[in-house]
């Protein structure tokens, strides 16, 4: 997958989990900055995000994921790319 694909798809998601229609794909962006984020929006979009994918994301790497941008790092990494 390419940067784009990995950003619109972490964008998309969250959009939807969070309730937020216009939220853009931001490295920077923190997810507990997410207006509405709580721990079980969370949970629903890293399932979503697994989902989507077709990863599994464990408990550490989960845990050391802040922002966007991280996310995106992790996922090319489990993606392969």
């Amino acid at each position: 997958m390419s940067d784009q694909e990995f950003a619109a798809t972490i964008s998309q998601t969250a959009q939807e989990v969070f309730r937020q229609p216009s939220l853009p794909f931001s490295p920077a962006l923190v997810f507990r900055e997410i207006p509405g984020f709580d721990s079980i929006l969370a949970i629903q979009f890293i399932l979503a995000i697994e989902s989507a994918l077709d990863i599994t994301l464990d408990e550490q790497e989960v845990d050391n994921m802040h922002t966007m941008g991280d996310l995106m790092t992790l996922l090319k990494v489990k993606k392969g790319g």
